[in-house]
């Protein structure tokens, strides 16, 4: 197999790149503007990865031509991001006309499959039961309105005799090379961070609002079988089933790090009493698909990385 993944030199899709690698892909094309990635986390990975520094929404879509022909894969994982210091026409410039680009792209070159990564923001829902994919989507926030016209433009670029495609509305993943740039920090990071230089956890309100947290091994399982036998034109979540408050996630951290610190109290921010969980019953039926790495083990995982990548 000949793959293409964008954002190959950030978090998921360094992961990505090296787990095809490792399943026999012949060639895999990485393509990273290095606005927030960094080529040395694909140190090592030899002759079978090509690199292209492309930005999207900006560089010629047509340049990633010859990285198309034969490719009977795209991984589109590359996006701007919301709490990036950048402005929202960046975000639309690379999140729609870039994304629009690349698919067109793909189809002239007659690419197989294309696997989107989308978001838990394409929902705009944030209280209430878990989010299921066949629910109305009202993205509220300019991100997460992106990312639900991406899954728009993968169908449109799709018809008629486009290539088969997939989305995946990943809710928060976390594991190591999580901050390989300037790109967004999750709160495992920071309070990773924090407990690294001695300081106690931030909490913002009462900590009682829950994210569902999947590893990002699982993550990239899940955009693997997503290829493989993603029904077309499908959109699945990939998350772990699971809310974790805040409160209680800030806890398992310090358990796992063996540093137990006071909790610093902030105000509440645009996250109070929210709860946004995955329904996994579509992504369980029909890819066969079901997070394995325990929260615990996960976070272990993710402790001894930054802890040595802090004394490197």
């Amino acid at each position: 197999m000949r793959a293409l993944v964008t954002g190959g030199c950030g978090f998921i899709g360094s992961h990505l790149v090296r787990r095809l690698l490792a399943e026999g892909a012949a060639e895999v094309a990485v393509v990273d503007s290095l606005r927030y990635g960094r080529p040395d986390v694909l140190s090592g990975t030899g002759a079978r990865v090509r690199f292209v520094r492309h930005d999207l929404g900006v560089d010629p879509p047509g340049d990633l031509r010859p990285f198309l022909e034969g490719a009977s894969a795209v991984f589109h994982l590359a996006a701007e991001k919301h709490h990036t210091q950048r402005t929202g026409g960046d975000l639309l410039r690379t999140n729609v006309a870039g994304t629009s680009g690349l698919f067109e792209a793909a189809r002239a070159a007659g690419v197989g499959k294309v696997v989107f990564a989308s978001s838990v923001f394409a929902y705009g829902r944030m209280v209430g039961p878990p989010l299921r994919e066949d629910e109305p989507a009202r993205p509220a926030t300019a991100y997460g309105m992106s990312k639900l016209l991406g899954e728009r433009l993968l169908a449109h670029f799709a018809r008629p005799q486009g290539p088969a495609h997939v989305a995946l509305r990943y809710f928060f993943v976390y594991g190591p090379r999580q901050h390989v740039g300037l790109g967004y920090k999750s709160i495992v990071v920071k309070t990773y961070q924090r407990l690294l230089r001695g300081e106690g956890p931030t909490v913002y309100g009462d900590g009682k609002q829950a994210l569902d947290y999947v590893y990002v091994d699982d993550a990239v399982e899940a955009a693997l079988l997503a290829l493989r036998a993603g029904r077309t034109g499908a959109v699945y979540n990939v998350g772990s089933g699971t809310a974790t408050t805040i409160e209680d996630m800030v806890e398992r951290m310090m358990r796992v790090a063996g540093r137990v610190l006071p909790k610093e109290y902030l105000p509440p921010d645009e996250t109070a009493g929210s709860c946004r969980v995955a329904d996994l019953a579509r992504t369980g039926a029909e890819l066969g698909w079901r997070p394995r790495v325990a929260l615990d083990e996960g976070l272990s995982r993710t402790w001894r990385w930054m802890r040595e990548s802090a004394a490197a």
